[in-house]
């Protein structure tokens, strides 16, 4: 699956088309990070007028929620300053350039988790913060785990792994003591094709 066909929604033309649309008339940079770029756009909106759009344009990426042969999820926590939190999270990262999103997402939990999914079932591709990223973020579920040797981290990321049975987590997500978009969702979807294992056609 190219990646056109993961994130250009059927309807894109029709969007396009539609008076709500706001075509951008001029794009500034105003930074370049290494992982980030904020950038001002000047739209056109409906009525004819002209805005002012302020956009993050980030990498798309990936998210894994691994389930073991016992049914216990394979998580991290880690630092996110933006927040001032320390998360419970699903392994993620974003794809390097070149890569294929099943690709990154079997890379990240081998990184993050030192496990390789043997079977990774796709669920869907979201925008995480469409308000103001550009970031689409692909959605996994993986099973069939084996040992990929010790987890490699970047040199600034801290990780700490942790299992936990499936059921705790879902618990948690229910408790609204999880905080992370990505494995919240994951979380309900698996429960919900734990029950209706076609529910989403595979």
């Amino acid at each position: 699956m190219d990646k056109d066909q993961l994130y250009e929604p059927k309807d894109r033309l029709y969007e396009r088309k539609s008076r709500l649309y706001e075509p951008v008339l001029k794009r500034n940079t105003l930074y370049s990070g290494s992982y980030l770029k904020l950038e001002k756009l000047e739209v056109r909106l409906p009525d004819n007028r002209t805005a002012e759009r302020e956009i993050v344009r980030v990498n798309d990426a990936v998210a894994v929620l691994p389930i073991d042969s016992r049914g216990a999820a394979h998580l991290v926590r880690q630092s996110r300053p933006a927040i001032d939190r320390v998360l419970l999270e699903i392994p993620a990262g974003v794809l390097d350039e070149g890569e294929s999103p099943e690709q990154a997402a079997v890379r990240e939990c081998e990184e993050e988790i030192g496990l390789k999914p043997g079977r990774l079932i796709p669920l869907f591709t979201y925008a995480h913060a469409e308000g103001y990223s550009t970031g689409m973020i692909t959605l996994y579920i993986g099973l069939e785990l084996e040992p990929a040797g010790p987890a490699e981290l970047d040199s600034t990321e801290f990780l700490e792994r942790t299992t936990i049975p499936f059921e705790e987590l879902a618990e948690r997500v229910k408790r609204n003591e999880i905080r992370d978009s990505k494995t919240i969702i994951t979380t309900l979807l698996w429960m919900r094709l734990a029950r209706n294992p076609d529910w989403l056609d595979f």
